[in-house]
């Protein structure tokens, strides 16, 4: 039995790998949906390093390390984030480069602290795979620096150009980006469709020839002047992993190495509410409506006119109201309990929950049509806005525009979803199709890191579009090459029947006179 257990012990040593997870971006919702693979990881035997801005600190999990880069709130708070994201009054342009400055000045931060210089420096550190958020290109620089294949990872949809790493074709009409407003991505107007194809041009510019220059001068600060360049070593990306699905995304062409997890990958088995909860919940009758607008979107961002709207159409409906806010509210009615903090994913599972008011964020939609809970969305930046349009299309829920709150539109949103059956009969609906795939999104993404690992890397699945110039990969010689050869016919029938023409309207020319 020993000996049993020693070889055991030997096997299970020798199947793990040393993993390196990056996920640098300071929201718990981009925190959160990967904890269930770290935790799975982990418990397979693989040993984990994360850095992390919200460490689960689990004393269970011995075989995960977790770097904590909390501080790094700090740098959104003095950049005013995610308050310049939700002002109307700032151009597209000068939301992107605000956005630009906080991005920089986090990741120096990062890179700079003392827990990440170490693991940079320090020679004796070895890795078998890096997996690391679809977002920021500089971290990509640890496979570079640990000689592993790489794997991104996003809680969304990637960026652009991480797409374009993996060879997926990018199509202005078919695959808009999440961040534009678009109103019905299905059927664009003329002006939606002209704003796609000058965003995903102008950003395809911008980031190759102004963006990744500049970054490649930070990527030898930190990891060596011997450092290729960065768009090298993000091309070598094994895989893309991608929190997409038709029911919340437009559907896109993708190679064999996009990963599709974009079903729940964050939801979890049930937990106990807390009791008092629990008592205020099963003790409302009528039923209740959940009121959260996520973890970014912060209180102050509605301003005390709408809060006091928002409170007296509270006031005049037979519910309860459940209401997680994080700044004080004044003239509560007695139908609303407020907390700073609720564990939302066992809140929407009571059956006394009949609404879900939210912001509109991709993790809070796939809880609330997981519970079949119909909603109202008040969408503030980014994907959120076009996150809502969807959900109106899809028809489990109605849109109220976050400027124009008053007493009663809202109060007729809410009943509007509330008296028509037809709203929480399409969100069961919804549910029912995310769930329904031949494995978990959890064990899908899991699968396939193991993968990589077995086969340190896949190159086998690498587009050749990735190496491709842009002038072969649009065909720009065959179609020059076309256009030139049908000139030279139409120019040559073009003399040869002005010729016709000519000899037979006025005969055989005269000869001239010496």
């Amino acid at each position: 039995m020993k000996v049993f257990v020693l070889i055991c012990a030997f096997i299970s040593w020798c199947d793990g790998a040393r993993i390196l997870g990056i996920i640098p971006m300071p929201s718990f919702s981009h925190q959160i949906p990967f904890r269930p693979i770290w935790r799975e990881l982990s418990l397979r035997g693989h040993q984990v390093t994360v850095l992390t801005t919200d460490p689960m600190r689990d004393p269970q999990l011995t075989n995960l390390t977790e770097i904590d880069l909390g501080f790094s709130y700090e740098v959104l708070k003095k950049h005013g984030f995610p308050d310049f994201a939700a002002d109307d009054s700032l151009s597209f342009r000068q939301i992107g480069k605000k956005f630009a400055l906080m991005i920089n000045e986090l990741s120096a931060g990062q890179l700079s602290s003392p827990q990440v210089k170490q693991l940079i420096g320090d020679e004796s550190i070895e890795f078998d795979l890096l997996v690391v958020e679809a977002q920021i290109p500089i971290y990509m620089g640890f496979a570079w620096r640990f000689n592993c294949p790489s794997v991104g990872i996003a809680s969304l949809d990637a960026n652009l150009n991480f797409h374009d790493s993996i060879g997926n074709p990018t199509h202005p009409v078919l695959n808009p980006d999440p961040n534009l407003p678009i109103v019905d991505p299905d059927n664009m107007t003329f002006k939606e469709r002209l704003a796609s194809f000058l965003y995903i041009y102008i950003y395809k510019y911008l980031t190759y020839n102004k963006y990744y220059p500049l970054e490649d001068g930070r990527f030898k600060k930190f990891f060596g002047d011997d450092a290729p360049t960065l768009l090298e070593v993000q091309n070598n990306i094994s895989f893309v992993m991608v929190s997409t699905n038709p029911i919340f995304h437009s559907t896109r062409a993708a190679n064999p190495n996009t990963i599709f997890i974009g079903n729940g990958l964050h939801i979890g088995p049930p937990k106990p509410l807390p009791t008092d909860l629990q008592e205020y919940l099963d003790s409302s009758k009528n039923g209740v409506i959940y009121f959260s607008l996520g973890s970014n979107v912060k209180g102050h961002l509605l301003n005390d006119t709408i809060k006091r709207n928002i409170l007296q159409a509270f006031s005049e409906l037979p519910y309860n109201v459940l209401m997680k806010m994080d700044t004080d509210l004044k003239d509560v009615p007695k139908n609303v309990k407020i907390q700073k903090w609720l564990p939302q994913q066992d809140v929407l599972r009571h059956p006394n929950i009949k609404l879900f008011i939210s912001q509109g964020g991709l993790q809070s939609l796939q809880e609330s049509i997981t519970n079949g809970i119909p909603l109202v969305g008040i969408p503030f930046f980014g994907d959120q806005i076009s996150n809502v349009y969807r959900m109106v299309k899809k028809g489990y829920g109605v849109r109220v525009d976050k400027n124009e709150i008053t007493k009663e539109n809202f109060k007729q949103a809410i009943l509007e979803v509330l008296n028509n059956p037809r709203y929480r009969e399409k969100a069961k609906e919804m549910g029912e199709l995310l769930h329904d795939e031949p494995m978990t999104s959890l064990e899908k993404a899991v699968w396939w890191i193991e993968y990589v690992i077995r086969h340190k890397g896949a190159k086998h699945l690498r587009s050749p579009a990735v190496d491709m110039p842009a002038w072969k990969y649009y065909m720009l010689d065959v179609i020059g090459s076309v256009l030139g050869a049908l000139f030279i016919v139409l120019f040559l029938s073009y003399k040869i029947l002005k010729c016709v023409i000519s000899k037979l309207l006025f005969g055989k020319p005269k000869a001239k006179k010496d």
